[in-house]
């Protein structure tokens, strides 16, 4: 029996018409879940949606999110605007998701995706946002406003697909990089890890439990790179039981990167102490392109140490890689679900 396969979300492709297409085949029953590629680079969406917001304005003060980008304007809300008084414009979200089902439901038809496969929908969490673009004294007095405006899209995408057909991952990222390792100054103290535990929580928790709900731990990929390395898993495992400790439904599945340098006991042994709930899938993002199978073979075996029975994953998603080495590439997850 092989391990289940799970794709992150991104792809170089220009539609999600092609994901489909290359994607259900060669992980056909394999993979649950098939995510639409993101074409559309969403991650940039609610960004723009703070920028037109009414009731919020330049504070004066930038950042940089990662060293290769130029610094952008923080915001901050306007003297006298109270954060119920915020009014945000559409993210868009839903009306891309809804899109990408119809060519989901398209490539079904066609056989090109194995039946009882899910169509995942991955998220920037709402504190990606507010994280990455409010200056830090002022992110739990926003939140809570764009959660509501953001939560509402995410409940369209629900009501207009069938829960069964249905998966939603959230993508960690922010939480991780800027906040609880401290990349962006200031951030750590205003947003301490109960604090974005329970905020990860409301969003889980808006999605009704008959559709499936994931998380994956990111550490970012620009360039093929990370924004910071993880010294071990010890972070992401007490990010990961802080967020089950106050959930209400289930997660389906939580998926945490491995750098390809990382074979060794020391990445692996937080994994002991992680408090996986009855019936979460774990994914591990030990699959790399440059060392190919033995490489993942390797990260396999140690991990196979510590963490509870895993499934295989690349570290993030594959926008970054040329368009004629996804075939390798998925060839590659089959090829790492078929060890032992």
């Amino acid at each position: 029996m092989h391990r289940p396969v799970l794709l992150i979300g991104s792809f170089p492709y220009a539609s999600a018409a092609e994901v489909f297409d290359v994607a259900g085949p060669a992980l056909a029953g394999y993979a649950a879940r098939l995510p639409d590629g993101e074409a559309q680079g969403w991650n940039t969406f609610p960004a723009a949606t703070l920028a037109r917001a009414k009731g919020l304005e330049p504070s004066g003060r930038t950042a940089r999110p990662q060293p290769h980008l130029p610094p952008y304007d923080l915001y901050h809300l306007a003297p006298g605007v109270a954060p119920a008084d915020l009014e945000f414009a559409p993210v868009g979200y839903d009306g891309i998701a809804l899109a990408s089902y119809e060519a989901f439901k398209s490539a079904r038809s066609a056989g090109r995706i194995a039946p009882g496969t899910r169509f995942q929908v991955s998220l920037p969490t709402p504190f990606a946002t507010v994280g990455t673009r409010i200056v830090p004294e002022q992110v739990q007095t926003v939140l809570p406003a764009f959660e509501r405006h953001y939560l509402a899209e995410v409940d369209a995408i629900v009501r207009a697909t069938p829960a069964a057909e249905l998966a939603i991952q959230w993508d960690v990222a922010v939480e991780i990089i800027q906040a609880l390792h401290g990349y962006r100054p200031g951030l750590r103290e205003h947003a301490p890890m109960d604090f974005l535990a329970a905020a990860i929580a409301r969003a889980v928790d808006r999605v009704p439990p008959e559709v499936q709900m994931g998380l994956h731990f990111c550490y970012g990929n620009p360039g093929g790179k990370h924004v910071i390395e993880p010294t071990d898993t010890g972070l992401m495992t007490d990010f990961a039981n802080a967020i089950f400790a106050v959930l209400r439904r289930p997660v389906t599945w939580i998926h945490m990167p491995v750098p390809k340098s990382r074979d060794d006991d020391a990445y692996f042994a937080p994994l002991r102490r992680l408090a996986l709930p009855a019936g979460t899938e774990f994914y591990l993002g030990l699959v790399h392109l440059s060392d190919g199978l033995e490489g993942t073979r390797r990260r396999m075996e140690k991990a196979k140490r510590f963490a509870p029975p895993f499934g295989v994953a690349w570290e993030c998603g594959l926008r970054a890689f040329p368009v004629e080495s996804i075939s390798g590439m998925l060839a590659l997850h089959r090829a790492a679900a078929d060890l032992d």
